[in-house]
Formats: structure tokens, C-alpha cells, sequence
């Protein structure tokens, strides 16, 4: 019988708790692309033309349509990933959007073994 790897972080909430039933390859695609920009809160705030680069998307609003719909989807009673839009006031007096602020659902962060702690380590051995 082959053991199974307890140690391995994708186990519990992938695996066993179904956030993969819960979300398509694609919300799955975007949600790696956003890991790539969190900080060690769990939030990131990556512009839409940086996750187009990083996604192989054509447009913004390809982007922005796969983060509306990764929006509605939940996971254990929270949002899978929560968007917080970002509007200023230009020199003009209008506003206009800015750089959106995600919170990535605990789940995630525990998949991508992201604890705030971790994560803060690992940007300090980076610098």
C-alpha cells in the first residue's frame, strides 16, 4: 500500500475539503497568477496588463472578466479571492480606476504555503 505524503500542503484543502471541485482550471490559472504578486498578508495588487503578461491574455478585459467571475466563487463560506477597486481623483477632477487590491482566500495562501511569516522571510532573503 503506498503512503500517502501527509506533509504535502495541496492535500487538505485541494484535495480533501474540494477546492478544486469549487473552481475551474481557469479561476485555478488566475488564482496562481495572482500568488505570484502576494505580500505576506495574502494580498497582491498586480495591474491588469501585469496579469494579461503573466496570464498570455490578449486584453485587459479578458483579465478583468476572469477576475469578476473568480469574485463570485466561494470556498468554506469566504470569497475565494475578495477585490477591493481602486479609484482616484485625476488632475482633472474625475475619477478613474487605479490598482485593484486582492485578498486571496486562507485556503490559498495555506496551498501555496504563504503564511504571513513565510512570506515575509522569504522577500528579506530576496532583497
Amino acid at each position: 500500500m503506498k503512503k500517502r505524503n501527509t506533509n504535502f500542503n495541496w492535500n487538505k484543502a485541494i484535495i480533501y475539503d474540494g477546492l478544486l471541485g469549487e473552481i475551474s482550471p481557469v479561476d485555478w490559472q488566475t488564482l496562481t497568477a495572482l500568488v505570484a504578486f502576494v505580500d505576506g498578508q495574502g494580498r497582491c495588487r498586480p495591474s491588469l496588463e501585469d496579469l494579461c503578461a503573466v496570464l498570455g491574455l490578449a486584453n485587459i478585459a479578458s483579465a478583468s472578466k476572469r477576475l469578476s467571475k473568480l469574485e463570485k466563487k466561494t470556498f468554506e463560506g469566504l470569497p475565494v479571492v475578495t477585490i477591493r477597486r481602486g479609484k482616484k481623483q485625476n488632475d482633472k477632477g474625475v475619477w478613474v480606476f487605479t490598482n485593484n487590491q486582492y485578498q486571496l482566500h486562507p485556503a490559498i495562501l495555506a496551498v501555496f504555503n504563504l503564511s504571513p511569516a513565510r512570506k515575509s522571510y522569504q522577500m528579506r532573503e530576496t532583497s
